[in-house]
């Protein structure tokens, strides 16, 4: 999958040296063109209401309000006084910062008028309380999210934009912008990890297969993208450019937008199932990821749906009352765009999900159980183990000449959650042959026997909770239990002994691997030290 990634990389990178800018659109319109008016800051000093003239009436909405507006401008300081029309209903006032359109007409007075009101400061404010509920929260993960907010801001400003108006195929330009986006943003956020890679190949996948239908059904619908009024004014402004690409581009961008989200939760969650019981089947993995990821797909697309729907809702509004039937009414280009928008999003979206499960469940296989990484030695500790099994002394497995076995101490560097993975995985590996237990819970004097044999379901129990007690498991028709936990009165923590035959331990060797921890978890650290000092590998 690294390899694939790569490939992508540079996919992407040769996509966007060959779509690249250069030249800039914007800059060629003709200077005939170019509109006379100038957007300068003011601030309104005084208003005085006015009685309507008989045109604004006639054009005005309910609640609109006449004036005679004062207001001082922020690049000369002059003071300028204009009529003006407020249809919001009186939000203009004294104090208000606006935006005032400068018209300028040789021997003429300049017109001024009212365009826009100053926002900066509340979303500035905003903007704050959102960076600090990110950093808050997230932390150091937080502030490489915010670091991918901004780079995604740049790649959209940066390339998208500037090569759409260069003429590039706004499809491509869409699809190699999105790619990139959706490779800084989820490595920065969350690292270079497995699950960032079962993400990253998840929504690789899905956002191809969600540009390859808005390509097919676009096309079948007979969509043109002249239902957009802002496409519309933007090709009319600049020229030359495909409103059906821009609307197959919209639908890309849109698309990744819900995609990244769904396919790095899906990941995190098959690695946090397999952390919670590494022991699983692939087949039990999956499964359980899968159910949960129903339930996703199932509050996304309705998330999905109503996020298009409340953006187009006064055109629903305008719809409802027309009295068409609605039939006519959803083939119309307006609604049709949107509905062909949230099936292709949503059919990747549900394609995200068994793709991205089963990526990450193929990775999660051989993800260290714990959040450290395994230790290089792991991969040459076979000979370690032949050596571990000849060297004698008391901090070596010691082997019973009568039973055939080797004793084994569970690691000091364990900790508890290390010495249950190792207690859980030693009773899967001895379940066959084991006869009954003892336990007897950290603080009581009474001691419990877990018949195994007539009622097995005792197992489940004992690995449960066995390693947390005093607790003695016993094979069938031997005297000496096979594993055992005592609590060490000197350093208050739980201590495992085993006794493995050869073949057992390879067993329990081979699970250790799987899990990521190391194989001297069940040699004592003064064994480790004698076989460094022979020169075993390790």
């Amino acid at each position: 999958m690294l390899v694939g990634v790569g490939l992508l990389v540079v996919a992407v990178a040769v996509g966007a040296f060959s779509l690249w800018p250069r030249h800039h659109r914007a800059a060629a319109v003709s200077p005939g063109r170019q509109d006379s008016t100038r957007i300068v800051d003011a601030v309104v000093t005084r208003v005085t209401p006015r009685p309507c003239a008989r045109d604004e009436q006639q054009q005005a909405l309910p609640g609109t309000t006449c004036s005679k507006v004062v207001a001082r401008r922020a690049d000369n300081q002059r003071t300028v006084t204009f009529d003006f029309t407020d249809q919001s209903g009186g939000i203009v006032t004294a104090g208000r910062r606006v935006k005032l359109s400068v018209i300028e007409q040789q021997g003429q007075p300049p017109f001024y008028n009212i365009v826009d009101l100053e926002r900066g400061r509340p979303m500035l404010l905003l903007t704050l309380v959102f960076v600090a509920a990110v950093v808050g929260f997230g932390r150091w993960q937080g502030i490489r999210s915010l670091i991918g907010l901004v780079g995604s801001f740049v790649v959209i400003v940066g390339f998208i934009v500037p090569a759409i108006l260069d003429g590039r195929s706004p499809v491509a330009v869409a699809l190699v912008g999105s790619l990139a986006i959706m490779i800084v943003s989820l490595y920065l956020s969350h690292g270079l990890a497995r699950k960032s890679t079962a993400a990253v190949v998840g929504t690789a996948l899905a956002l191809g297969l969600t540009g390859a239908l808005a390509v097919v059904f676009v096309r079948a619908a007979s969509l043109t993208g002249l239902a957009s009024e802002e496409a519309l004014n933007a090709n009319f402004q600049v020229g030359g450019l495909s409103l059906r690409g821009l609307l197959l581009a919209g639908i890309i961008i849109g698309g990744l937008g819900v995609l990244d989200d769904v396919t790095m939760s899906q990941a995190s969650l098959v690695f946090a199932l397999r952390r919670a019981n590494p022991a699983a089947p692939l087949s039990s993995l999956i499964g359980a990821s899968l159910t949960v990821g129903r339930d996703h797909i199932a509050a996304t697309v309705n998330t999905l749906f109503l996020a298009y729907a409340g953006a187009s809702l006064p055109l629903l509004i305008l719809f409802a009352t027309s009295g068409d039937p609605l039939g006519s009414v959803a083939t119309s280009e307006v609604v049709a765009v949107e509905i062909i928008r949230t099936l292709c999003g949503s059919v990747g979206l549900i394609a995200a999900v068994p793709l991205t499960t089963v990526l990450a469940a193929l990775l999660a296989g051989d993800e260290p159980a714990s959040d450290e990484p395994a230790r290089p030695q792991d991969a040459q500790a076979e000979p370690a183990l032949e050596a571990a099994r000849d060297l004698g002394g008391e901090a070596a497995p010691v082997r019973d000449r009568r039973e055939g076995r080797l004793r084994y101490v569970a690691a000091r560097e364990l900790s508890g959650e290390g010495i249950r993975r190792l207690w859980v995985l030693a009773l899967e590996v001895l379940r066959p042959s084991l006869s009954h237990a003892t336990a007897r819970p950290a603080g009581s004097s009474e001691t419990h026997r877990l018949d195994l044999l007539s009622q097995p379901q005792r197992l489940e129990t004992l690995q449960r909770h066995g390693s947390s007690a005093h607790t003695a498991v016993y094979l069938r028709g031997e005297p000496e239990p096979v594993l055992e936990v005592t609590l060490d009165q000197v350093e208050q923590r739980p201590r495992l002994t085993l006794r493995l035959s050869p073949d057992e331990f390879d067993q329990v060797a081979l699970a250790l691997r799987h899990w990521g921890l190391p194989i001297s978890a069940v040699l004592p650290k003064s064994a480790e030290e004698r076989l460094a000092r022979r020169g075993t590998p390790r």
